[in-house]
Parts: structure tokens; C-alpha cells; sequence
């Protein structure tokens, strides 16, 4: 059995805590607002989303839009209940979806008998693993802007005003979207990790280069496995995957207004080479604010951390997307 690269759990929980946000905040049940559940396409799977809208929107009428993105662990159930019916209220289109491998979406297909050698297009029956709980970010990215490549056909969403949220790991993928795609108007990201090169440094290039040789080589698996698995968190890390993803790379090419929520007394990172960073680079170029509440990484799910955050997210999309 072919095994997936892996670091001694000393080095990597840490790591893998500053990414991971899985606590469920208040419930919100907003009677006015209806969702509906949809599917899309990213990388050759089906992925499973939610749209969210005000009750009593009529056919031609079009709204602001709102993209989250849920963070290592989670998945879009979080979102439906406690943020995507808050935003929704506030007279917003909102979309939510489980990134590949997570919540309903499928996974990763992992072939494991041979393929016909064909010159053409056609139909085969396979033997393959259906591979779950991928901590890819790449493919995140990937995943991230099929989301909003089908939200922007939405009939009641303004394609061209729409907002990105992202929580965690998802507040990484929220810059890089939003960095890449002139459809989105405003960011927030929330207690988002924003500067992998820093919060990895510890897990050498050269070690991650022999990764990649032995995986190109099929001495190790293709995909991570449970032999990847850190205890105490959900999912399989993709080392090779993580120890590339660098949002920082895109922080010169985030031009729109910038919301950045980070907790006080942050100890699953180091706040001043993530948030406070990413605010002091944007600083005197692209309209942003940087907002730390108090309390610990996780208080900002939960009662008044939670209550601060939102209510600062829904006046910062208010704000830049109903105009």
C-alpha cells in the first residue's frame, strides 16, 4: 500500500488548528427567507450548494449576491444556519456550497484498475475509490470559483455586485477568488489564515520537493489517506497542497474593499503576519478595515464574538454592495 507524505503531528497540529473552524454559532432561523438546494460542477464532480433569498422577490427583481465559504472541516450546514438566513434577511442573494469531498458534494475519484488506451472519447466502466474529507486548497480555489461561475447566472442576482465571506481556511480562499475575479466587489474574511509561507515555514521546500518526486513516481498515494490523518482533526491533508497555497501572493491584486475579522487573543496563529499584515498592505490602496474582537479563535463562533462578527459583516456588504 502506497502511503501519503507525512510530518510528525508536533509540527503539523498546530498547523492544521489555524485552518480549522468547525464550531457552530447561534442558530438563526429567519422565516422570511427561502432556500432552495442546487448542484454545480467543479473538476468533474457534482457538488452540492444552497441559495438563499428574501420571500417575495419578484422574477425580474435582482439583488446584491454574497458567496461564503466554509472553512477545514466543515461544511455548508454550518453556514445555512448561522450566517447565510442573516445575510439573506439584510436583502441579499446568498450562495453556500460544500467544497469537494465534504458535506453532500462528491469526492475524488481514484482510479484503481486500467483505463483502455481509446484515441476518442468514450464509455468505460471503472473500479475506483471514492476518496473523501481532501484538504486540497488548490482544488478549493478550483471549487470556489465554479461556485461563483454558476451563482452569477442566479436571475435575481446583480452578476456584477456580488460580495465573497470566508471563514478559517475559507477566508484564504475567499482573498484569492475575489483577487481573481473583477464579478466580486467586497471581501470579508474572518480569522482567516492569509499568509501560508509564514505559518508553515517549519515544513522545508526540499522536503516537500521529495514529496512531490515520490508522488510523481508512485511511491506514495497519489491523494492523502488516514495514514495523513492528525488526530483530533477531520479530514486527510494534502501536505503537498497546503505547503503550496500562498493567499499572500495575492494580496497586490486585491483591489476591492476589505473586511478583516481577527480574534484578539488569537493562538492558533500569529495574527501580525496574517490579518494585520494583509490590513497594513492594503493600507493607502484599496479601502479596507481591520477588526479585532476579543477573546480566542473560536469565541468569534459563539455569543457576543459571534453577534460582533456578523453584524460587521452584514454593515461592511451593506455598505460596499447596496448602493
Amino acid at each position: 500500500m502506497m502511503l501519503s507524505p507525512k510530518v510528525p503531528c508536533q509540527i503539523v497540529a498546530p498547523l492544521i488548528a489555524l485552518l480549522l473552524a468547525v464550531a457552530t454559532p447561534a442558530y438563526s432561523n429567519e422565516p422570511s427567507i427561502n432556500e432552495e438546494s442546487i448542484t454545480f460542477w467543479s473538476g468533474g464532480a457534482q457538488l452540492r450548494g444552497s441559495v438563499f433569498k428574501p420571500q417575495g422577490l419578484q422574477p425580474e427583481e435582482k439583488l446584491p449576491g454574497i458567496l461564503l465559504i466554509h472553512g477545514w472541516g466543515g461544511n455548508r450546514s454550518n453556514l445555512n444556519r448561522s450566517f447565510a438566513p442573516n445575510f439573506a434577511s439584510k436583502g441579499f442573494v446568498v450562495m453556500t456550497f460544500d467544497l469537494r469531498s465534504w458535506g453532500e458534494s462528491e469526492g475524488f475519484l481514484l482510479n484503481t484498475g486500467e483505463i483502455p488506451v481509446a484515441e476518442e472519447a468514450n464509455e468505460v466502466s471503472l473500479k475506483a475509490q471514492h476518496l473523501r474529507s481532501i484538504v486540497n486548497p488548490a482544488k478549493m480555489i478550483e471549487d470556489s470559483r465554479a461556485a461563483l461561475s454558476w451563482f452569477v447566472a442566479e436571475p435575481n442576482l446583480q452578476a456584477d455586485n456580488i460580495g465573497v465571506w470566508g471563514t478559517s481556511l475559507g477566508g484564504g480562499l475567499a482573498l484569492v477568488t475575489a483577487a481573481n475575479d473583477k464579478r466580486i466587489k467586497a471581501v470579508v474574511t474572518q480569522v482567516g489564515a492569509v499568509n501560508n509561507k509564514a505559518n508553515f515555514l517549519m515544513i522545508p521546500d526540499k522536503m516537500v520537493a521529495e514529496w512531490e518526486t515520490q508522488r510523481a513516481r508512485g511511491k506514495i498515494a497519489p491523494y492523502p489517506g488516514p495514514e495523513s490523518a492528525i488526530p483530533g482533526f477531520k479530514g486527510y491533508p494534502d501536505m503537498i497542497a497546503i505547503k503550496q497555497y500562498d493567499p499572500a501572493a495575492y494580496w497586490q491584486d486585491l483591489n476591492v474593499p476589505t473586511l478583516i475579522i481577527d480574534a484578539e487573543d488569537e493562538e492558533l496563529f500569529d495574527r501580525r503576519v496574517n490579518g494585520m499584515a494583509l490590513h497594513e498592505s492594503l493600507e493607502g490602496r484599496v479601502e479596507n478595515q481591520y477588526l479585532v474582537l476579543p477573546g480566542k479563535h473560536y469565541d468569534i463562533y459563539r455569543d457576543e464574538g459571534y453577534r460582533q462578527a456578523l453584524t460587521a459583516a452584514q454593515n461592511w456588504f451593506l455598505k460596499y454592495l447596496k448602493k
